[in-house]
């Protein structure tokens, strides 16, 4: 009986143990949960503004190419219109 309530004990021992490694690999694991989970959210954040720079440089881009369009023919109308006038005057 004594033998068998050692070999018992020795059982519950090692369970403990293993228990024991169990938490501190689980609290390992947690840990890095938690980091990973914090850099997935610090990268959603630079994605997000990389996103809003994209657009906002995009639409930066259009309103110039707009008013360059806008300025051109501007100015081809002018060229037009003083066209005559240069020949006009002998030019």
């Amino acid at each position: 009986m004594a033998a068998r309530l050692r070999r018992v004990q020795c059982e519950a021992d090692e369970c403990e143990a293993a228990l024991a490694e169990l938490e501190r690999a689980h609290a390992d694991l947690q840990r890095q949960v938690a980091e990973t989970e914090e850099r997935l959210e610090e990268l959603r954040r630079q994605r997000i503004e990389a996103f809003e720079r994209f657009w906002f440089t995009r639409e930066q881009r259009d309103r110039a190419r707009h008013l360059s369009r806008r300025l051109n023919r501007r100015l081809q109308r002018l060229q037009h219109r003083i066209r005559p006038f240069e020949n006009w005057l002998g030019e």
